[in-house]
């Protein structure tokens, strides 16, 4: 699970000046997989997914924008990834 500590060693950010707003990244960053995946389970795919939409978020701080393409692609793959390969994994293992 990404939690403060694990988000500014990834951003790189030893200062606590914007801990509140990397929380707040934090959590959106766990709605935005909670929507886009319908089913949220802590795992190094959505650590990482959670990692790069805070980096991204923090680093554009505007308010109109748009998503780079190499983080639109990542988050997209890793997605992907939660979505179909946890119902393959279920299924054969036997649940539905």
């Amino acid at each position: 699970m990404v939690d403060l500590k694990k988000a500014k060693d990834y951003l790189r950010i030893d200062y606590e000046e914007d801990d509140e707003f990397i929380r707040s990244l934090i959590a959106a960053s766990k709605i935005y997989l909670e929507n886009a995946c319908g089913n949220f389970k802590s795992s190094e795919l959505t650590d990482l997914a959670q990692l790069i939409l805070v980096e991204h978020w923090n680093d554009n701080r505007t308010l109109v924008g748009t998503v780079s393409d190499s983080v639109k692609h990542s988050v997209d793959a890793i997605i992907f990834q939660i979505r179909y390969c946890e119902q393959v994994e279920n299924n054969e293992s036997g649940q539905t």
